[in-house]
């Protein structure tokens, strides 16, 4: 049975001139204990409106959020805030209070009246769960982005939720932060008693914590699949870029029967792909597919080689974007700074692009 269901959610905020703004469209999804749900899209897709709806701060317009049987989202104001102990929701910018650590995460069993020597144990414990330990007697507030998005998570683990919604919890964060963030979330995930439901616009964040993923654009799912799946068959163009596959080129697809493989007619160049489809299609590949050489391959795997010349290269560390301009078409590779030395490219350069016909994608 699933944990969480939600059924045909629509979200909609009206203006003072009593027209609408449409926020989210018939969302419906499944969670299961112990899964973790990741939701990823660009700004203003809707993610942090979807969140806060399941963590009932906000009521949707339409449609309803199911928990083990009931719909939560028919409850009362009062009746809402008491189901909300089985959820903790945490912001991209935590919110933590003005004191010292270990009071931050003791505050919410303090209030509920719980005595010192009945909590410090469990307060000192999540401390090292954590990844806090030492920074126990600091303000908060004092502390790093990271820091802090671990105490507000802390300050909620406390409680023993049932559910946790993370919005956005590593953006702007430095690279140490983050993956001291990612450790504390991968320990929450390996336990099989909680569930997570998060947010992010950085698919390589989605792939390290979710079992399955949804892309939302535009307030709409165009896509709930594993990882696998949404990063090797994309079933949009917007999925495709967001997920990777930079090169997307428009084309006439015919399926050749000799070989089984589909030749497809990019303007002046013929690419062959192991996807069978026919008619007008977008052909995508991604960067880390293309091969670069200076000299044609010979006895190659390769469908696809392609001569051109350097339109431009962009230095981004250890590896390097070359864009190749092939006949009248554009193709963005990736490659090591090392083979760009090796190969001495320049601005202008004559060489050869190869990709597998199983590489090439078709929507």
């Amino acid at each position: 049975m699933d944990l969480l269901e939600i059924e045909n959610l629509h979200k909609e905020y009206y203006k003072e001139d009593k027209t609408s703004v449409k926020v989210l469209s018939n969302i419906s999804f499944s969670v299961k204990k112990g899964e973790c749900f990741v939701i990823i899209g660009p700004n203003g897709s809707g993610k942090t409106t979807l969140l806060r709806i399941l963590g009932l701060l906000e009521s949707p317009t339409q449609g309803k959020i199911i928990y083990k049987g009931k719909d939560i989202s028919t409850f009362s104001p009062k009746k809402k805030i008491s189901f909300r102990r089985n959820l903790s929701f945490v912001r991209q910018k935590p919110v933590v209070r003005n004191t010292s650590v270990f009071n931050n995460i003791a505050y919410g069993l303090k209030i509920r009246g719980i005595k010192y020597n009945e909590y410090s144990e469990a307060v000192n414990t999540i401390i090292d769960f954590s990844g806090l330990k030492g920074m126990e007697n600091k303000n908060a507030r004092a502390l790093s982005g990271g820091e802090m998005q671990r105490v507000a998570i802390a300050m909620n683990f406390i409680f023993e939720p049932e559910i946790y919604l993370l919005d956005e919890v590593s953006a702007n964060l430095d690279p140490i932060n983050i993956k001291l963030l990612e450790e504390f979330i991968m320990k929450i995930k390996q336990d099989k008693e909680k569930t997570i439901i998060m947010s992010t616009h950085d698919p390589i964040e989605a792939i390290k914590y979710a079992d399955r993923i949804a892309v939302l654009t535009n307030g709409q799912f165009s896509q709930i699949g594993i990882p696998s799946e949404i990063f090797t068959a994309p079933k949009d163009e917007f999925t495709a870029l967001f997920v990777g596959y930079e090169n997307i080129l428009y084309g006439i697809a015919e399926l050749d029967k000799s070989t089984g493989l589909t030749l497809v007619r990019v303007n002046d160049l013929t690419i062959t792909t192991s996807n069978q489809e026919e008619g007008e299609v977008k052909v995508c590949i991604r960067p880390e597919s293309i091969g670069l050489v200076k000299t044609p391959p010979k006895n190659t795997s390769y469908r696809n080689t392609f001569k051109g010349n350097i339109e431009n290269i962009r230095d981004l560390g250890n590896i390097c974007h070359v864009i190749v301009k092939c006949g009248s078409e554009k193709f963005l590779t990736t490659i090591t700074e090392l083979s760009k030395e090796n190969l001495e490219l320049k601005i202008g350069s004559e060489v050869f692009i190869n990709f597998k016909a199983t590489d090439v994608k078709l929507l």
